[in-house]
């Protein structure tokens, strides 16, 4: 697992957050919370400004994720956080079913060798289908 920092220097490095240390401090209003505030504009709802802010001992996790799942990693993150909150855009709830399926094989089958082989199956595109 990453830790607290090196999430942020990932997180920051594909550019998730509203700001980095590179863009922080540019104007004399900028809050130090946006460093660790996803940026979820549209994602949920359209023409929306959104954020989700990530507590420290949480960056690991949502980098994680990253890591593993891209976008759709953050998106599940930010839906789970928010009690399974689904998306106005099908495109996203698919990406969040994906992460959630594979992340409960993930979570059955903990051996990486045993994950390879094991044949699951699972449905994608259907609200709440995980």
């Amino acid at each position: 697992m990453l830790s607290t920092e090196s999430a942020k220097k990932l997180l920051w490095a594909a550019e998730l957050t509203f700001e980095t240390p590179e863009t922080f401090g540019m104007y004399e209003d900028d809050d130090p919370l946006a460093l660790q505030m996803l940026n979820m504009n549209d994602m949920f709802a359209p023409c929306t400004g959104d954020g989700e802010y990530i507590p420290d001992e949480e960056l690991p996790r949502v980098a994680e994720l990253f890591l593993w799942y891209g976008m759709a990693g953050v998106l599940h993150w930010v839906s789970q956080r928010r009690g399974g909150v689904r998306s106005a855009f099908a495109h996203y709830n698919r990406m969040i079913d994906f992460v959630a399926a594979e992340e409960l094989i993930k979570t059955e089958l903990r051996q990486s060798s045993k994950r390879a082989y094991a044949k699951r199956q699972y449905m994608i595109g259907i609200d709440n289908a995980v």
